[in-house]
């Protein structure tokens, strides 16, 4: 009989989550999701999605966002590239989830995909971020959109996984980003997706770093970047011992999962994490390393 309880609770989380997945989808808007995680473990469960204007993209957002607005205010926006500037966000959307449900909208270049096996290995264009913050900054003054007035196109982070990273340096310049975040990511004296050490001095806005360790191929390239980065402020946080692959595969995404969301708290949602970036309080991250520059 206990036992029967027990299950019966465990299954609730995802029937809401489906039944509430019927229910967005019926507005026409979403022609495809998925669900990654249960949700994400943050206080808004969320979703992958795929916007019927917008079919080459992942949108992980909350399943409900005026929720979020009435606790959070606006929602920030995350623009992602992917590893090996590739077509697919499937090997990231345990942390994009993650991320999502804390708040955030993040809009991934890629089709949805359920399986590895339907990954798109071809690259995407350099510049295709812009894609997703066109199509955003339409969206909020749309009044049949879902992001109608929801989210802060004033709060627009770009971000990339390794290959990822260069596609983020290319549009560095895009004044209507405001911070960028550098996974596992490093331009060194390399030129990759229309981008090389030049466009760090595009950069207007804090970026941050995140390694896997010396084992990780960009570390290199990432501590150049860093030594050279002189006109914004600027984090280099690395995790020993996970390599290229950091921890995108563990369940919530892992620490790195955690970091990105004390880094964007601190710089979206006035959350003063300060002492981690800047005093290097890393007592919740056992394994990491950090430093900073601050201009």
């Amino acid at each position: 009989m206990q036992k029967n309880k027990i299950k019966k609770i465990k299954k609730e989380p995802f029937t809401f989550l489906l039944a509430f997945l019927m229910t967005i989808c019926s507005f026409g808007q979403i022609v495809n999701s998925k669900i990654i995680d249960n949700g994400g473990s943050g206080p808004y469960k969320a979703v992958g999605v795929t916007e019927k204007t917008l079919p080459d993209f992942v949108v992980y957002r909350p399943l409900d966002i005026k929720l979020v607005t009435k606790t959070d205010g606006k929602l920030p926006i995350i623009v992602w590239a992917n590893g090996g500037c590739m077509d697919s966000s499937i090997h990231h959307e345990r942390l994009l989830t993650e991320v999502a449900s804390h708040g955030y909208i993040i809009i991934a270049i890629g089709k949805l995909q359920r399986t590895l096996e339907e990954r798109q290995h071809k690259n995407t264009p350099n510049k295709k971020l812009q894609v997703a913050v066109d199509w955003i900054t339409a969206q909020v003054t749309q009044k049949e959109s879902d992001y109608y007035q929801l989210v802060a196109i004033d709060k627009i982070a770009a971000c990339g996984m390794s290959c990822g990273g260069a596609q983020v340096m290319a549009v560095a310049d895009d004044k209507r980003i405001k911070k960028y975040m550098m996974f596992n990511s490093g331009m060194g004296d390399m030129t990759m997706a229309g981008a090389s050490k030049a466009s760090l001095k595009a950069l207007h806005g804090e970026i941050i770093y995140i390694l896997g360790g010396e084992t990780d191929v960009a570390y290199n390239n990432a501590l150049l970047d860093f030594e050279r980065i002189n006109n914004v402020s600027v984090v280099f946080a690395s995790l020993e011992n996970v390599g290229h692959g950091g921890t995108f595969k563990e369940e919530f995404g892992g620490s790195f999962a955690r970091l990105t969301l004390d880094w964007l708290d601190w710089q979206f949602k006035s959350k003063d994490n300060s002492n981690i970036f800047l005093k290097q309080d890393l007592s919740n991250y056992k394994g990491w390393t950090l430093k900073n520059k601050t201009n």
